[in-house]
């Protein structure tokens, strides 16, 4: 198959968990023998242009700018009417590739992973709407990351073309490792992500203020990064940054963790990406109760802990809680086993596979 993906940015240009998982899929496709093309917005990529990676290639697609993180890109459309491709792919939210699909005309098959609902843009809604809902509507397949997502959007409610497929980590990468890698001597938490406020940063800040005792690294990068050290600095925090760590060294903090933790608040994390990697790597998670599929994702009390979002003292109370060794060792047990059943990405990607391939057949 020719398979073209579409989203606004691609891993490793762009960190963070939808470009990743693109980049992921893509390399499986093109390792089971398929052309893949990922458009991304040239913004976002060296020279703004051709890279070939990998396997697939990633081709830029006209970018102005960005309103709110989403790319204005008024030549998308002939970009989408003119490529060469069996089946596309889009990767949602993502406005601009939605209204650039309707106005090129095109009547190619195409599936869509939804991965998000608009938050940020929501003040596009009346208008996007309409257009979004046909779009939905009109694809092959919408695959949702987890029955959570699906039952509480109300842009998937009543679709008859809705397919759950999670998103996994491969267990090739994400793994406990040696024995030796043992959660009997973790004597840090960890937070992995970007640096936004939708990730509940000041909750997590706000909850460290009593744990002078604990470490916590904090990977990634983002908005907040200049605000995040202001505040360690300010309050004594035991808090250390590690900015944008290589995958294998993400891999190793995982390992050596106590547990991760994703305070996050809103519904722009819909799925948490990171609890799958952890729990992959033998190591429990501290999460929200989100209205999505974070909590589904983590099982409270069978995979990690899961608290009220944007409640400090119940964050602190969690990472108290899993300083306890047979808890601790029993909630990482059941991380492992869960992702291994459910978050096993070969497995999952060939699902997606499946769904292109069906498109095709189907059209």
């Amino acid at each position: 198959m020719k398979i073209i993906q579409v989203y606004k940015d691609v891993h490793p240009f762009v960190r963070g968990g939808i470009e990743r998982y693109v980049h992921d899929l893509s390399v499986f496709l093109a390792a089971s023998g398929h052309e893949v093309t990922v458009l991304a917005a040239s913004d976002g990529l060296p020279d703004g242009g051709h890279v070939r990676m990998e396997g697939f290639t990633v081709d830029g697609y006209p970018c102005a700018g960005r309103l709110l993180s989403t790319p204005i890109s008024p030549g998308l459309a002939d970009v989408l009417r003119e490529s060469e491709a069996d089946v596309f792919h889009f990767h949602l939210p993502l406005p601009t590739a939605v209204m650039s699909w309707i106005l090129s005309g095109r009547r190619t098959p195409y599936i869509v992973t939804y991965h998000s609902d608009i938050v940020r843009q929501a003040f596009l809604l009346p208008l996007y709407g309409p257009f979004l809902r046909r779009f939905l509507g009109r694809a092959d397949r919408v695959l949702a990351t987890s029955p959570a997502y699906a039952g509480s959007s109300r842009w998937l409610a009543g679709l008859s073309n809705v397919e759950i497929i999670p998103i996994g980590a491969d267990p090739e990468i994400f793994n406990p490792g040696d024995e030796a890698d043992t959660r009997e001597h973790s004597d840090y938490f960890l937070f992995v992500g970007r640096f936004r406020s939708y990730k509940g940063i000041h909750v997590l800040l706000d909850a460290w203020k009593t744990m002078s005792d604990l470490p916590l690294l904090m990977a990634g990068g983002g908005p907040l990064r200049s605000q995040i050290i202001q505040t360690v600095f300010a309050r004594k925090l035991n808090i250390r940054l590690v900015e944008d760590p290589s995958d294998e060294e993400l891999v190793r903090l995982y390992r050596g963790a106590a547990s991760l933790v994703l305070p996050s608040i809103h519904r722009s994390e819909a799925f948490g990406m990171v609890q799958v990697e952890a729990m992959a790597c033998g190591t429990p998670v501290i999460s929200t109760d989100l209205r999505t599929g974070v909590p589904w994702v983590n099982m409270d009390g069978v995979s990690g802990l899961v608290v009220p979002p944007g409640d400090p003292v119940a964050l602190s109370d969690a990472v108290h809680s899993m300083t306890e060794p047979s808890l601790r060792k029993r909630l990482a047990s059941g991380a492992l086993e869960r992702a291994l059943t459910h978050f096993n990405a070969p497995e999952l990607f060939s699902r997606v596979e499946a769904a292109l391939s069906n498109a095709i057949e189907n059209n």
